[in-house]
């Protein structure tokens, strides 16, 4: 069983920046992500309030970035291994994926927020049959076809600009007359066609 100074759970920017410190202080540091590294930044279209990028940058680019200075400074990342059980009952932490027990003297959660639900009927029915809660991990599913993103900020309208690229379709369903989302994420759904459904809640 590989031993570590540092493993860090979560590849998105926290934990990748956890990951820059880790390895910079001399640790030796391992980062795990159940899915593709960068987290969120990877749908972004484009992040104009990061230091150091006055014209502003692709999420996509950022992320990039900080998965390039990880590797630079000796981090490694394992991309689609999702931990399973951590056991933090001895001196050495031992954390359980889906392909490889490893054993840590610290561990550091970044593994981010859960989605939020609906909680409406049929929702965990055909959860994963037509409704996901991650625009980048599904969306290739969903080419070509009509889709309804649900919510007024930051999250659904990156998630809908992403699925327009997609989709043949996409509405994106608020239950106010005035999106949360910043401006420029607002004047991008007008520009890739989505269609804003107003006032609109979901009841089944």
């Amino acid at each position: 069983m590989e031993k570590w100074d540092l493993i860090i759970v979560g590849a998105g920017a926290a934990g990748l920046t956890a990951g820059i410190y880790g390895a910079r202080s001399g640790l030796k540091t391992l980062i795990l992500d159940e899915k593709q590294a960068g987290g969120t930044l990877i749908i972004i279209p484009w992040v104009e309030n990061y230091p150091g990028f006055p014209d502003g940058v692709s999420g996509e680019e950022l992320a990039k970035r900080m998965l390039n200075q990880c590797r630079r400074f000796g981090v490694e990342i394992h991309e689609f291994e999702g931990v399973e059980e951590l056991r933090l009952d001895s001196e050495y932490k031992i954390v359980e994926t889906s392909l490889a027990n490893y054993m840590a003297e610290s561990i550091i959660i970044a593994s981010g927020s859960r989605h939020k639900k609906l909680g409406v009927p049929g929702e965990e029915e055909f959860e994963g049959r037509g409704v996901s809660y991650c625009a980048l991990c599904d969306g290739a599913f969903f080419r070509g076809l009509r889709v309804l993103v649900v919510g007024g900020g930051n999250t659904a309208a990156i998630s809908a600009i992403y699925l327009a690229n997609l989709a043949s379709k996409v509405y994106l369903a608020h239950r106010r007359d005035q999106l949360r989302a910043d401006d420029i994420y607002s004047r991008d759904l007008a520009l890739r066609g989505v269609e804003i459904l107003w006032n609109t809640e979901v009841r089944r």
